[in-house]
């Protein structure tokens, strides 16, 4: 059953709010990563092996874990864009509609149920390089995803 115009506009601010979470995230992950990269490269005290390893495994942990969250971001974007192209809550791959509990607990999911065990198995074959699309229409973004703020009292 196709979704209502509600049912997707709710869709759409679960999605936008999964955005700024994610986008913060991604943000603070980034400066922990170069933070930790940086006193790590700065520092004159001499580092035993413990304690260089412990923070090289503290960057990978880092970048490993930045990597997962801008992929769950790119699934995101991609979410929403199939909002703005009115093909959201489709299979990607059979054309059926993804079932609402299936939106409700994955709102970027693009495959039905089936559609997603042929892949997991191995048996279905989808292409990886979809367009990445960060603006989306009436959220108040800029093109990279960024909040536009507009400034006030410019004359003080």
């Amino acid at each position: 059953m196709p979704l209502t115009k509600k049912e997707i506009a709710s869709f759409r601010e679960v999605l936008l709010d999964k955005r700024e979470a994610l986008l913060g995230q991604v943000k603070n992950l980034a400066a922990d990563a170069a933070s930790s990269t940086e006193s790590t490269e700065n520092s004159k005290a001499p580092q035993d092996e413990a304690e260089n390893a412990s923070d090289v495994y503290e960057q990978n942990f880092a970048f490993i874990t930045m990597e997962s969250e801008e992929e769950l971001l790119h699934k995101v974007e991609s979410a929403l864009r199939r909002i703005r192209e009115g093909s959201y809550g489709t299979c990607d791959e059979c054309n059926t509609s993804i079932p609402k509990a299936r939106l409700e607990a994955l709102p970027f999911a693009d495959l039905c149920v089936k559609c997603q065990e042929l892949e997991e198995q191995g048996l279905l074959a989808r292409d990886e390089d979809e367009a990445f699309d960060a603006d989306d229409d009436d959220s108040g973004r800029g093109e990279d995803g960024d909040v536009d703020e507009q400034e006030e009292d410019e004359g003080e």
